[in-house]
């Protein structure tokens, strides 16, 4: 009978990185320059060329779709392709001999292989902290965006739901996912693929604690069984109400400690945005510096950091490009949550 131990792309060795070597390669094969790379690239809009950073895309000034039904209006700025990777992260940890490294790093690092993940376990202020490192470096205006200019560049000016249209468009068949983002789902299909045999435990705060199963078998309170539907969703992934499902086992919690299910950004190019931005759904919450009341989550009620466009652990639907009402407060770093940068014109 196999262990917790999480095979293949999940038994992640942990070694001591040397210098961090850039450019790094995104999923799709594009080259991510090092954050204080000061080549610039040039773009039109309309009849003047704008130069912005070789790893950013442009966003020209205008009204746009906010919200439900809101029309707003930003000037042009630029924005990150990528979310910040772990070896971004880490390049500026090094500079700065930062402490704030995430809580999945071993010995100042992150796990090998996840070199071009998205960083996790960031707080806003060690991404205030990274934007205004780069800022001393390159004399850019780096910001972490705001919820206005994270949306503008998910939705382009079709105000889509998510970056590529008004729908999920996520099926299940035959074993296998058909999705442009990385969300629950995701890391499902793999664990009852590649795990389904797996034993694992209830945790001790679940009304299952010390239960042992295969992971296949995992269930809620309600009866569900783990498993991934039609339509790309997931049965038992977490039961609130008895903290019950996959979310409540120790090979959750241990793929946590790892890092959690990330892919490499860029990994789903059929969901880039009109703009050129990759991941705005899924893969991880992006924080934005916007304050929201959260509606959402353990977070409900309070006054928080809106945090935008799902993330490898959250469903489809909270991959849409408007407010989910998720927040996250400033101070903390979460499994699920990361970050991109922006760059206003001075």
């Amino acid at each position: 009978m196999k262990t917790t131990c999480l095979t293949t792309l999940l038994l992640l060795s942990l070694t001591l990185h040397a210098e961090e070597k850039f450019p790094i390669k995104s999923g799709n094969g594009i080259s991510i320059p090092s954050p204080i790379d000061k080549t610039m690239t040039e773009v039109r809009d309309g009849g003047k060329t704008v130069k912005i950073p070789a790893g950013m895309v442009y966003v020209p000034a205008g009204k746009f779709k906010f919200g439900e039904s809101e029309t707003r209006e930003l000037p042009a700025y630029a924005i990150a392709r990528f979310e910040v990777t772990n070896a971004e992260f880490k390049a500026f940890a090094d500079a700065t001999q930062y402490r704030g490294v995430p809580r999945y790093w071993k010995n100042g690092t992150y796990p090998e292989g996840k070199a071009n993940h998205p960083v996790l376990f960031v707080s806003l202020n060690d991404c205030q902290a990274y934007c205004d490192w780069v800022s001393s470096k390159t004399g850019w205006k780096i910001v972490v965006p705001s919820a206005e200019q994270w949306e503008k560049a998910a939705r382009g000016p079709k105000g889509t739901l998510y970056p590529w249209g008004n729908d999920k468009d996520s099926s299940y068949r035959g074993g296998k996912l058909k999705t442009h983002f990385n969300y629950n789902a995701v890391c499902a299909a793999w664990m009852l693929e590649h795990e389904g045999k797996t034993t694992t435990t209830y945790v001790e705060k679940s009304q299952q604690a010390g239960k042992q199963g295969h992971v296949e078998d995992i269930t809620t309170g309600n009866g569900r069984v783990f498993a991934v539907t039609a339509d790309g969703g997931v049965d038992a992934w977490i039961d609130h109400n008895t903290n019950t499902g996959f979310v409540n086992t120790q090979i959750y919690r241990d793929l946590v400690d790892k890092g959690g299910f990330t892919t490499p950004v860029g990994s789903y190019p059929t969901g880039v945005s009109h703009y050129g931005c990759h991941d705005m759904a899924g893969n991880a919450y992006e924080w934005t510096s916007s304050i929201i009341v959260a509606t959402n989550g353990a977070e409900r009620g309070q006054e928080v950091n809106d945090v935008r466009g799902g993330s490898w652990y959250s469903t489809g639907r909270s991959g849409q490009s408007l407010c989910t009402g998720e927040g996250r407060k400033a101070g903390s770093g979460y499994h699920s949550v990361g970050f991109r940068i922006a760059m206003e014109f001075k």
